[in-house]
């Protein structure tokens, strides 16, 4: 699976911000030269040619780079003050009032249902002010249009917020279904690529951790696999305990990985000793069976430039030289690439 998809509500504010800031940009434009030109309306021209301006270059800077929330937030704020402003300056039969039927849908689309509410309340308040504040209110002393356009905008700003709440919703569930663990509630392999990939910009001093139970088969041999099953989320459980920063994975069926970033070495040493040491002396305790287990190790600090694949192929093979050398043990990666035995007292 394509760990961008993901991501489909990033990829698809990026596409809808991109191709408006084109739409608005030539929109703009045209209208500058109608307010210049024809409407001799000068203020007004010149800030559309301004806001032309800015939205072809947020098209051109969101075509390079990833998408950041001033982005689309100065777009809806800088369309939403010249619909107000054009709404209080120009005449009533320019009608540039309509524009603010279509902005809920804008705010929505581009930056949640939060800014949604905030920016769709302070456009109907503002035009509201606008209107009502205007010398020429005379279409809008005819109490239908008045309240055709304040209930046709209330419409569209509820469909556009029962629309985007609901997608979101939609998202995070499908987003869980796909990146969680169902047993262990953690990231799964999937979650995990997501997590190197895309979460964990900054690499440098970060420390990977490949953990597999020692003889765990012989747990669901002895007790069923419904008890290897809790032994398991009760692994889990006694792993994020221990685990001040980082992330949790588990990528097999006894086998999990933990990321910890901005680490040292000597912390990412002890702390898998930690581990291992925790689950030693752990008795669990399930349906009445007492249950003990060991756990091999193997760490390896992050490489600048290497792959996922290349860091959890360098811990598989500290964690094969822990199992090589009698389990219960943890293998550190040393920086001259030969590998260091942590004592297992």
């Amino acid at each position: 699976m394509d760990i961008t998809a993901l991501n489909s509500t990033q990829v698809l504010r990026t596409k809808v911000l991109k191709w408006m800031c084109l739409c608005l940009a030539s929109l703009s434009a045209v209208f500058t030269y109608f307010n210049i030109f024809i409407n001799d309306f000068i203020v007004l021209g010149v800030l559309e040619a301004a806001f032309s301006v800015y939205c072809f270059s947020v098209f051109v800077l969101i075509s390079r780079t990833k998408l950041k929330l001033w982005q689309p937030l100065s777009i809806c704020a800088c369309v939403s003050i010249l619909v107000v402003l054009g709404s209080y300056l120009s005449k009533m039969n320019h009608a540039l009032f309509v524009w603010m039927l279509a902005l809920p849908v804008l705010y929505y689309l581009l930056l949640g249902t939060f800014w949604g509410v905030v920016l769709s309340a302070s456009l109907l308040l503002s035009e509201g002010i606008a209107l009502w504040a205007k010398n020429d209110i005379s279409p809008f002393l005819t109490l239908n249009l008045f309240l055709n356009l304040s209930f046709s905008y209330v419409a569209i700003w509820v469909v556009a917020h029962v629309f985007e709440n609901s997608r979101e919703s939609s998202y995070k569930r499908l987003q869980n279904l796909a990146l969680l663990d169902p047993l262990t509630g953690v990231g799964n392999r999937l979650a995990m690529n997501q997590y190197f990939e895309i979460e964990l910009q900054n690499k440098l001093g970060l420390f990977t951790m490949i953990l597999d139970l020692d003889f765990f088969k012989q747990v669901n041999d002895k007790y069923g696999h419904a008890v290897g099953d809790r032994v398991l989320v009760a692994v889990t459980q006694l792993l994020n305990d221990n685990l001040p920063q980082g992330k949790v994975f588990r990528i097999g069926g006894e086998e999990f990985a933990i990321f910890s970033p901005s680490t040292t070495r000597e912390y990412a040493q002890n702390y898998a000793q930690q581990i291992r040491r925790s689950l030693e002396a752990h008795e669990f305790i399930i349906e009445g069976y007492s249950i003990s287990i060991t756990v091999s190790i193997g760490v390896v600090k992050y490489q600048p430039g290497d792959s996922l694949k290349q860091t959890i192929k360098a811990a598989d093979k500290q964690l094969y030289q822990a199992k090589h050398n009698g389990r219960n043990q943890v293998m550190v990666d040393t920086l001259d690439g030969e590998t260091q035995l942590e004592s297992v007292c």
